[in-house]
């Protein structure tokens, strides 16, 4: 047996020199085993010091060894997910009344915690037994529903939610995040937002999964920030007045290019599958000099860390069907996390009515630690579209787009902890984008048109980020980037305008737009920030940005970039923060405007933010927050918009097209936000604003599409037992709109003749949306099953205004003003089987 010593490791090696084990305390034994990497648990209480080997094993291999160990003693191993228990081998049944529970602790190395854990729970149950390194069980509880929190030093706390039946053994997994040092993680910076998928609350805390959202969409979530605007329709949002293109979308470390699915029909759903997010993390204004190239805001999502060594799931619905499978190995040193999606929409529409929405998307991520101080990711997404879009299907006004995309994104992503000070992350990339668009617009009577739209992008980035703890008072953060870039425009368009269409201003009878271009191009970034606690109770964060884009040609400039971010602490309850910064954005290689005949790129843009906030921890679980916000813009590229209809499927053939020129731009408001979050069964939130955007346009104020004046949310989860109830409000001023009349005296000359741009409004928009699901589980699986609507009250939000020309009894012409509007109720059902 003098091998089997030598394998066991030091503590049994004492034994060696006798050749022989019978004797030995059977928890030396298992211990030895342990630290060889067996993931061994026991209990003190089972395996005494005073247990002993009784004889020689016979066996060669390390778990029968352990068997024969164990048997003498009425013990045997039992495997419960990847962690093998020393239990007794004539357990008997639980009692009808009972039920266990067992926890497994991880890092986020997916390694079993040395550290001592605290283990928290409501209602309160007996001390667990301790059975090894992150391994805890508690033994013939009372069934109901727990909440476990669960600490350790060094480690970021997390909350797990349970529920114990009679008579059943559960096993519950945690994954602690290492907390990093206090200074770096402590939050400066004004208007950010932390939102968690798997929860269910909103602000700071919880959100995405138990709130009622279209397709469950994680990049729809952040439509509930407050200073949010956000039509019915598109997955995209307007942070505090921006236009949608100002807010970035990172994933991983990735930013993103265009993530949506239906693109040219408003960008419904993104591309991105909620099951594989851990969290959004979202700036509405003020994000710190890591980020940049946006006037607006960020959103950072990373994906979800497994915490089981198998989990799957499969889930179909109305919008799609999902797989989802994730994992680590043995010794945790690679995890991995694989989803893939595909539509169901073109099942369930009328295909004559409204087409073929057809899509897919697949996300995969293959982690591997190196070491305890390296870890490399591989990332791959990939986002595919083949789309028909009917909004017409008359064959006297047919009208249709179809749309084939391919969106690709590989990137690998370093993380080293140089020194317990540095560290550094490094991402390497390569992302592609193709898209094809026919459309085609058949009606005789106003228009005719068709539209080939061929675009191609290519992009290969390189990106480094450092950060030093210089002291702790002190941190540092720098780093750099490069982007080679390269696209490709190849667009045609033709059209006949006719009667009506031709009494609004500035339609020509007849439309051809012919456009190709090769713009490419590589852009700079270098970065630096400081962050210093320079009292106790004030921390301040300096930061500088370059940027430099060379494909915009001669518009192309240097972009300087300071930012503040100051933090002071009033009191044990009340914080402070002031931002003010400078942000540039240029226009991307895949925006040249081709569908509006532009050919060129345009110098890039300049918003300025001050921004001023305050927040109170309140008693009883409650927090409020308040923020004041100036953003000023200012050398605006032109944009082009549709003037009343905001949902054209052609919009650059349609006649209310214009071009929208402003000098600058302000955008102001007043954020005010409630917040209750008990941890329990019951949280809820509500937010009211007040804003208003404006563009400067020749000397006068015009508002922009999407201002809204007041603006209420709310929402509120609820878990009774095994239900899930959430619901979500939405209330706000009607957007803007123009008005107008019709002069001349007959249909030779007649004109159609604007008010000022966007000087009405139509009605109130008001959504009531509810979900509602209930769960099963099971021994070693848990099925959920929903049903959620939206705009529950059914109400007749105007979204979109048209104007005709029509005839009385007596075949006296007059301007008849139609309005459309958005989505009525729409429900969804499905069902999620995790296992």
């Amino acid at each position: 047996m003098a091998m089997f010593l030598c394998i066991c490791g030091a503590h049994a090696s004492e034994y060696a020199i006798n050749g022989t084990i019978t004797g030995v305390p059977v928890g030396d034994i298992l211990e030895a085993y342990r630290e060889q990497g067996f993931p061994l648990a026991w209990s003190s209480n089972l395996v005494p010091g005073t247990l002993l080997v009784l004889s020689e094993p016979s066996q060669s291999e390390p778990m029968a060894i352990l068997a024969e160990v164990l048997q003498p003693h009425g013990l045997e191993l039992k495997q419960a997910d990847g962690i093998f228990l020393v239990v007794r081998a004539t357990t008997e049944a639980l009692p009808a009344d009972r039920g266990s529970l067992l926890v497994i602790v991880r890092d986020q190395n997916a390694r079993l915690i040395t550290a001592p854990i605290s283990l928290d729970v409501r209602p309160a149950l007996p001390d667990p037994d301790d059975l090894g390194d992150g391994v805890y069980q508690y033994r013939e509880a009372r069934p109901g529903r727990y909440v476990l929190a669960i600490s350790g030093p060094g480690f970021e706390p997390v909350l797990r939610t349970v529920r114990i039946r009679p008579a059943t053994a559960i096993t519950i997994h945690a994954r602690l995040e290492s907390e990093p040092a206090e200074l770096e993680t402590l939050t400066v910076s004004t208007s950010r937002y932390v939102l968690f998928s798997n929860s269910q609350f909103f602000i700071d805390q919880r959100a995405i999964q138990n709130l009622p959202d279209i397709g469950d969409d994680p990049i729809r979530s952040v439509h509930r920030l407050p200073g949010t605007a956000a039509g019915g329709w598109s997955a995209r949002s307007h942070f505090r007045g921006g236009e949608e293109n100002e807010t970035a979308i990172y994933l991983n470390g990735l930013q993103l290019l265009d993530p949506f699915h239906v693109r040219d029909f408003h960008n419904i759903f993104s591309s991105i599958d909620a099951r594989t997010i851990a969290g959004v993390e979202a700036y509405t204004g003020g994000f710190p000099a890591i980020y940049g190239d946006r006037m607006s805001g960020m959103l950072l999502l990373q994906s979800q860390k497994p915490e089981k060594p198998r989990r799957h799931e499969l889930g179909i619905s109305v919008f799609n069907t999902s797989l989802l499978t994730s994992g680590y190995s043995q010794t945790g040193k690679i995890d991995w996390l694989f989803s893939a999606r595909r539509s169901n929409l073109e099942l369930v529409l009328d295909k004559q009515k409204h087409g073929e929405p057809s899509y897919d998307d697949l996300f995969a991520e293959l982690g591997i630690n190196l070491s305890p101080r390296t870890r490399i990711t591989i990332n791959a997404q990939r986002a595919n579209d083949g789309v028909l879009v009917i909004t017409e299907n008359t064959s006297e006004e047919q009208e249709y787009s179809s749309s084939d995309t391919l969106n690709q994104n590989f990137w690998v992503q370093v993380e080293n902890q140089w020194t317990p000070l540095l560290y550094s992350q490094t991402v390497v990339s390569s992302s592609s984008f193709s898209n094809e668009r026919d459309a085609v617009a058949n009606d005789p009577t106003q228009l005719l048109g068709h539209v080939i739209d061929h675009r191609k992008f290519d992009i290969l980035g390189l990106r480094q980020d450092w950060g030093y703890e210089a002291s702790d008072k002190h941190f540092l953060k720098w780093g750099w980037e490069f982007r080679h870039t390269e696209a490709r425009y190849r667009y045609l368009a033709q059209a006949e305008y006719f009667d009506f269409y031709l009494a609004y201003p500035g339609v020509p009878d007849d439309l051809e737009r012919n456009v190709s271009a090769n713009p490419r191009g590589e852009g700079y970034t270098l970065y630096f920030s400081d962050r210093w606690q320079i009292s106790p109770d004030t921390t301040l964060e300096t930061g500088l940005r370059w940027d430099k884009q060379t494909w915009l040609g001669p518009a192309s400039g240097d972009q300087f970039s300071p930012r503040l971010n100051l933090l002071h602490t009033l009191s044990e309850h009340t914080e402070l923060r002031l931002t003010w910064g400078s942000y540039y954005q240029s226009q991307g290689i895949h925006e040249l405007q081709v569908e509006d005949g532009v050919e060129h790129f345009f110098p890039d843009q300049q918003a300025d933010h001050l921004i001023a906030g305050i927040h109170f921890r309140l008693p009883a679980d409650y927090s409020l927050r308040l923020e004041a916000f100036n953003k000023d813009y200012s050398d605006l590229r032109p944009r082009f918009e549709n003037l009343l209809d905001p949902l054209p499927l052609i919009a650059e053939l349609e006649p209310d097209r214009v071009r929208i020129a402003p000098q600058s731009a302000t955008s102001r408001g007043l954020e005010l936000t409630l917040e209750h979050d008990s941890n329990g069964s019951l949280n809820w939130w509500a937010s009211y604003t007040w804003s208003k955007v404006s563009d400067r346009i020749e000397g006068h104020d015009e508002l922009r599409n999407w201002d809204q004046r007041h603006s209420l949310q709310a929402g509120l989860a609820w878990q009774p037992g095994d239900w899930e109830i959430g619901l979500a409000v939405k209330l706000h001023s009607g957007w803007p709109t123009t008005l107008a009349v019709l002069i001349g005296d007959d249909e030779e000359n007649y004109q159609l003749v604007f008010d000022p741009r966007n000087d009405d409004n139509l009605n109130t928009f008001f959504n009531l949306d509810a979900r509602l699901a209930r769960v099963w589980d099971f021994e070693n699986s848990r099925l959920t099953a929903f049903f959620e609507i939206s705009n529950l009250s059914n109400r007749k939000n105007e979204c979109c205004v048209d104007y005709d020309i029509e005839s009385d009894d007596e075949d006296n012409d007059f301007l008849e003003r139609s309005v459309d509007h958005w989505l009525g109720a729409t429900p969804a059902i499905g069902v999620l089987w995790e296992f």
